[in-house]
């Protein structure tokens, strides 16, 4: 029964959609998740770990759902009908350069920094992918604390653009009293982000549907 279970959800920390030292919170999705599925009689715990270890523990159901995730990602696990939010994945230089997003030919211009298994709303099998391998295009990072890594090295010149969501990359400096010092230098996609569920445990499919009703009733 509903009221019996307790959902687990995993992400990366990915301020301010979803993270543990939210001041308010949870973080955006996590705390709409809760509340929608709340609604339904259930109820939700939230860990953090680094995001490609955390989309694999949910596909094999050590874990129940995950937070922030997007059918170009995860297109196996089960999905509300509706996204909690939305991503504008952006570019960011340090505030001397001229550089502009233009397109994907415009990335071949410049070294780009990216976080491990995230998609960018499709510019992982777009650019990404096919360029992995060739650190002069694309630097490639995995683990705790991708985006503070990815921030040094644009500061140190070791990517000349950082691809992040750009609410993201706003928290993170807003989060330690900073301006932010980067320059803005374009939206590459816009992208729903969904709280999806486990293919691999038996009410995976349920879940995703009474994550839809719950939300269905919030939005009434």
């Amino acid at each position: 029964m509903a009221e019996e279970r307790t959902i687990t959800l995993i992400a990366d920390s990915w301020c301010p959609f979803n993270c543990t030292n939210h001041p308010t919170g949870r973080g955006i999705l996590v705390e709409k998740a809760a509340a929608a599925l709340g609604h339904e009689g259930y109820e939700i715990e939230y860990t953090e770990m680094p995001w490609s270890r955390a989309i694999t523990e949910v596909r094999t159901g050590r874990y129940d759902g995950i937070v922030g995730t997007g059918p170009s990602e995860t297109p196996d696990f089960h999905y509300p009908p509706e996204p909690l939010a939305s991503a504008h994945h952006s570019v960011f230089t340090l505030p001397n350069k001229t550089w502009e997003y233009q397109g994907l030919k415009s990335l071949k211009d410049v070294r780009i920094g990216v976080i491990q298994d995230y998609s960018y709303g499709g510019l992982y099998e777009d650019y990404i992918k096919g360029n992995q391998d060739n650190e002069s295009r694309v630097v490639v990072l995995r683990g705790d604390r991708a985006l503070d890594r990815l921030v040094e090295m644009l500061r140190l010149g070791r990517i000349d653009v950082l691809v992040a969501e750009k609410r993201v990359v706003q928290y993170h400096f807003q989060s330690r009293g900073q301006d932010n010092p980067l320059r803005y230098a374009g939206l590459v996609n816009e992208e729903p982000l969904y709280v999806a569920f486990s293919p691999a445990i038996p009410d995976g499919a349920e879940l995703a549907e009474a994550l839809g009703r719950g939300l269905a009733k919030m939005n009434r």
